[in-house]
């Protein structure tokens, strides 16, 4: 009987022969015997015991004298192997080394290459960054900044209480806008544009408006900059599925 050639390339002959009948009968056996094994530890029979592990053993002899550790196939076909059996089919077995030649197997090996070439590239390139987590999180230590000098330096007068509700709502935006940079991936257009206008509003403001205490609008000015240079950072940070 001739069998096609195998898609597998060797530099030698196969040296590992697959018998399906060997293999499945083997394994038959030896499932046989494990039953046995098992009734006769059950029932505390020494003679089943015995059989039982002597056909264990002659069934998993007979396995591997098939070749069941080198029938390795992509997927189980139970039409495929019941054929192999009844016409006593032998194939070569799969071996460590053994590679498929193939037109689409060299194709995906070349792309997988060039794709992991790319990703080393880039961990390498400082341009690709991804910036907008740190900004994120900056926009929040800004954001606890100014809840924290609302305590000390707001004075309890109209003009105090008019800065700590301005101040309050633009460190609420960027206390938001900054969990999103952090925690969300993907682009930030419309939180970098959101902390942006909130930074703009605390500058105009420091500028602007009346304080009680010149430390506020320092603190305002301050973290309105630092605010619109992270939100900066963030738009133009590159996303992970960005190339370079």
């Amino acid at each position: 009987m001739t069998h096609p050639p195998s898609p597998l390339h060797r530099d030698s002959q196969p040296r590992h022969l697959v018998r399906p009948r060997w293999v499945w009968g083997g394994l038959l056996l030896a499932l046989i015997g494990a039953g046995t094994l098992g009734l006769g530890l059950i029932v505390l029979s020494a003679t089943v015991s015995v059989v039982g592990a002597t056909v264990l053993l002659l069934g998993a002899t007979a396995s591997l004298r098939g070749g069941v550790l080198y029938d390795a196939v992509p997927n189980l076909a139970v039409r495929r192997e019941l054929r192999q059996v009844r016409k006593g089919d032998v194939h070569p077995g799969t071996t460590p080394g053994d590679t498929l030649p193939t037109t689409a197997a060299r194709r995906d090996t070349a792309e997988t290459n060039r794709s992991t070439r790319s990703r080393e590239a880039a961990a390498l390139h400082h341009g690709d960054v991804r910036w907008a987590p740190v900004a994120g999180w900056i926009l929040l230590v800004v954001t606890i900044a100014l809840t924290a000098s609302q305590w000390e330096l707001v004075a309890p007068t109209v003009t105090g209480r008019a800065n700590s509700f301005r101040d309050t709502g633009l460190a609420i935006l960027l206390g938001v806008t900054g969990l999103r940079m952090a925690l969300a991936p993907g682009r930030h257009g419309i939180a970098a544009t959101t902390a942006v206008l909130a930074g703009l509003g605390l500058v105009l403001g420091g500028l602007l408006a009346g304080h009680d205490h010149a430390g506020i609008a320092v603190v305002e000015v301050t973290s309105g900059c630092v605010a619109i240079l992270c939100a900066l950072s963030a738009y133009l940070s590159p996303t992970p599925s960005e190339p370079r």
